[in-house]
């Protein structure tokens, strides 16, 4: 038995995408473990199953590299690209019953490049939004301890947590900072976090780097983009629009009246395969 998988991705964020429509279930974080693996799998980011749906278009699960299920911006733009260009979604809007809800994604082609938008929903900043330890009440500019350093992170969720820390460029310019994995396992996260480092450019330009809970350093992150721009509109360093720029590429990011959060960019199959069963 074989495994029909798509390779795809967006800024640098790569998945490998199985179209489970007509498939059984499987332990899908088993499978995760195994084809997301750079050197004896294919080599992701993470997992991301389409299945049916009675409710939406399609279902769509992200299982990260260590097997965890997830919430991925990024990944579920990839998803409707993917749907939208096997003909399986003929409508370039499109939903999905995802694991943070229902999700709304427009397909876009513009000069002979395809991405998507999509609505992440309204951030949640809260301390059961993240969640934080318990009787820890304050999300913003709170003061994370590790190995005797302070760092001031502002947490959001967009479907899954950030850990947002302003930094100078110089702090995560050639590589993200190690720490970032002493952050995701702090106590004050008992479901881990991912840490997003921003440097605030201008009032619409935004430059970050993200460690991903479950996956470590990855080039692109959508959700985290989104975060970073919402941390930064909140202390009053950014608007509500603002183009932010990882080491994969650019994503746009529009928080209007501060509601749904929206992340917009390209995404594209990289190639098609098979794994072997």
């Amino acid at each position: 038995m074989v495994i029909p998988f798509a390779k795809v991705e967006s800024v640098g964020n790569n998945f490998v995408l199985i179209n489970a429509l007509d498939m059984p279930e499987m332990n899908w974080s088993s499978l995760a473990l195994g084809m997301c693996e750079h050197h004896f799998g294919v080599g992701s980011d993470g997992l991301l199953v389409i299945s049916r749906s009675s409710v939406t278009d399609f279902r769509f699960r992200m299982y990260n590299p260590d097997g965890t299920e997830d919430v991925c911006g990024n990944g579920m733009r990839c998803g409707a690209v993917f749907m939208f260009k096997h003909g399986f979604v003929a409508r370039r809007s499109m939903s999905m019953e995802a694991m943070s809800g229902i999700i709304n994604v427009d397909v876009v082609c513009e000069a002979g490049m395809t991405g998507a938008r999509v609505n992440m929903g309204v951030p949640g900043t809260r301390p059961e939004d993240i969640p934080l330890a318990a009787g820890v009440a304050e999300t913003q500019d709170l003061r994370i301890e590790v190995d005797g350093q302070t760092f001031i992170a502002n947490c959001v969720s967009v479907g899954t947590p950030h850990a947002v820390i302003f930094a100078d460029r110089e702090v995560f310019r050639d590589r993200i900072p190690p720490v970032s994995a002493r952050i995701e396992a702090h106590p004050l996260f008992p479901e881990r976090i991912s840490v997003t480092w921003v440097q605030v450019e201008s009032p619409d330009s935004l430059v970050v780097r993200t460690w991903e809970r479950g996956v470590g350093p990855t080039l692109g992150c959508g959700s985290g983009a989104c975060s970073a721009l919402v941390a930064a509109n909140l202390h009053g360093l950014a608007g509500t629009s603002a183009s932010v720029r990882s080491p994969g590429g650019v994503l746009r990011v529009d928080w209007p009246n501060r509601g749904d959060v929206f992340a917009s960019g390209p995404a594209r199959i990289v190639f098609e395969g098979e794994w072997p069963a």
